[in-house]
């Protein structure tokens, strides 16, 4: 029964380990004010934090309440989180290990209305 508490140790010590790089990555994005405001991959302006007054956000027909302000919040966030774009061309490079090819066209496309009007008889 060693084995077993010896395996039992070995899986605390993993799962410590990633709950707590989980809570470095959390700490970090709240804090460090390395926010982007362009990305160079996706070449396009981030989204900026959504600017709301107090009248505004407390009015009965307001995206307070609709919950539309929060997700504009969720949306700025993970369109500004720090090293974004490092993390695209992680993901990217592990794609291209895995064989994984997105569609790609080379070369001349015909016109879209190459497609007969009637089935191939062979004739």
């Amino acid at each position: 029964m060693k084995h077993a508490k010896e395996f039992k140790r070995g899986a605390r010590v993993k799962s410590i380990f990633f709950f707590g790089a989980l809570a470095v990555f959390m700490v970090l994005s709240l804090l460090l004010p390395l926010r982007p405001t362009v990305s160079l991959l996706e070449k396009r302006e981030l989204a900026e934090f959504p600017e709301a007054s107090l009248s505004q956000l407390l009015s009965t027909d307001s995206e307070l309440f609709s919950g539309a302000y929060f997700r504009k919040i969720d949306d700025w966030f993970s369109d500004t989180f720090p090293f974004r774009d490092v993390f695209f061309m992680i993901n990217d490079f592990i794609r291209k290990g895995y064989g994984y090819k997105g569609t790609e066209v080379q070369g001349p496309v015909g016109p879209a209305n190459d497609i007969p009007d009637e089935f191939f008889t062979g004739d």
